[in-house]
């Protein structure tokens, strides 16, 4: 980032008055809105498909493979590339697979294999994507405004977890899945064009100053002598594990303990989202009254009676009640996680040190998802809800004693 840009800043009203900032903010709303679209219609059309959690969560956990067979090395092609250009890339590919997909269910094509390969590709061009925006914003956003634009960046996507659900519905409503899909693969063009026009400071670009491995070396050190970051990275990797699992698991849970119908499914979620926003709103005054480390620690804490909650749910009301919090905590916890990500690492590691991160964030995610498809076909999903709530619990209670806690 420049000097002049950040005293621009100063001078004009602080994060609006950066364009970059605003166009970034703008592709976040579409590929937010597209992205819970996409997730939300998914699993439903599946189930339709096949009346298999097995399918589901086979189908969730081919799209987080990606993250386990590329991970670690996306960060370093990312900072061995121009951020802008993987970016597009990885928006215009992820439309043309979803026009392919809904051509596949207009067709009536029941071969699941085929929505397991389009689901991995989808998830490796997202990858590639989400580690090429972190860059952008480390390079477009002042240091002293990133808490500001990610609580910003947060409050979009939950804004947009309120009217993902409502829109699906609404869809829902229309004779054919195809038409989620195809207006997913609309708004990825729309999101193409306006990111196409941002005027991102100049990065360097490492594709002749070392060779691959020594960079992902040089990534991996700065990584593992980090104790802060690293700590944080397997707190992040023990809650993600449940909060992949209970996702797929409220939605089967809705379905068919409570009978709602598709529509009825969509506009209950979206209480995450109103949940979400509230958290959104908050988290940066939090933040700086609590500490970066305390509010981390609670969002754990609140997940777990959140999850806690769904256990006990027998009609649709308390299930809202339990999304509600839930929202408040996925929320902060958003906030914390990419905000302390982004303030330990130095732009020209960013790529490296996110695809590592994100490895590690997601190492257990496909194998709780997987397993869980098998644990509610045999015994519902009660028991995922119960095992979510202890475990988020018992991480916070480990939390609690580590320096991570003091964090501010």
């Amino acid at each position: 980032m420049s000097t002049s840009l950040v005293k621009l800043n100063k001078e004009t009203g602080g994060i609006w008055s950066n364009q970059s900032f605003l166009i970034l903010l703008s592709s976040t709303f579409l590929l937010s809105l597209a992205n819970r679209i996409y997730e939300l219609l998914l699993p439903l059309i599946l189930f339709e498909l096949t009346n298999s959690s097995v399918a589901v969560t086979t189908m969730r956990t081919a799209e987080l493979l990606p993250n386990l067979v590329f991970g670690i090395f996306i960060g370093v092609i990312v900072d061995r590339v121009n951020k802008k250009k993987l970016a597009l890339w990885s928006i215009g590919l992820q439309a043309a697979l979803l026009f392919c997909m809904a051509y596949l269910l207009k067709v009536g094509t029941s071969w699941l294999g085929i929505y397991y390969i389009i689901g991995f590709l989808l998830m490796t061009c997202n990858y590639g994507y989400f580690n090429a925006q972190i860059g952008l914003v480390k390079m477009n956003i002042p240091t002293n405004y990133l808490n500001s634009a990610n609580a910003k960046f947060s409050f979009i996507e939950t804004f947009i977890s309120v009217m993902g659900p409502v829109i699906s519905g609404i869809i829902l409503l229309l004779p054919f899945f195809y038409n989620g899909v195809l207006l997913t693969a609309f708004v990825y063009m729309l999101c193409l064009f306006i990111l196409a026009r941002l005027s991102h400071q100049a990065e360097a670009v490492r594709m002749n100053s070392s060779g691959f491995f020594a960079d992902f070396r040089e990534g991996w050190r700065a990584f593992k002598d980090n104790k802060l970051l690293w700590m944080m990275t397997i707190f992040i990797m023990l809650l993600n594990s449940t909060f992949s699992v209970v996702q797929i698991a409220v939605l089967l849970f809705a379905k068919e303990d409570l009978g709602l119908k598709s529509t009825g499914v969509a506009i209950v979620i979206s209480a995450i989202g109103i949940g979400g926003m509230i958290g959104s709103l908050f988290s940066s005054k939090l933040r700086k009254a609590w500490g970066l480390g305390v509010l981390f620690g609670v969002s754990a804490f609140l997940h777990g009676a959140a999850y806690l909650l769904m256990y006990f749910s027998d009609h649709y009301y308390k299930l809202i009640i339990a999304l509600f919090f839930s929202g408040i905590a996925t929320s902060f916890y958003t906030v914390c996680a990419y905000t302390f990500r982004l303030e330990q690492t130095t732009p020209e590691l960013i790529g490296r040190i996110s695809g590592m991160t994100g490895t590690f964030f997601r190492i257990g995610m496909p194998i709780t998802v997987y397993l869980s498809g098998w644990v509610i076909y045999k015994w519902g999903t009660a028991p995922i809800f119960l095992t979510a709530a202890i475990f988020n619990l018992i991480v916070f209670i480990i939390y609690r004693m580590t320096l991570l806690w003091k964090v501010k």
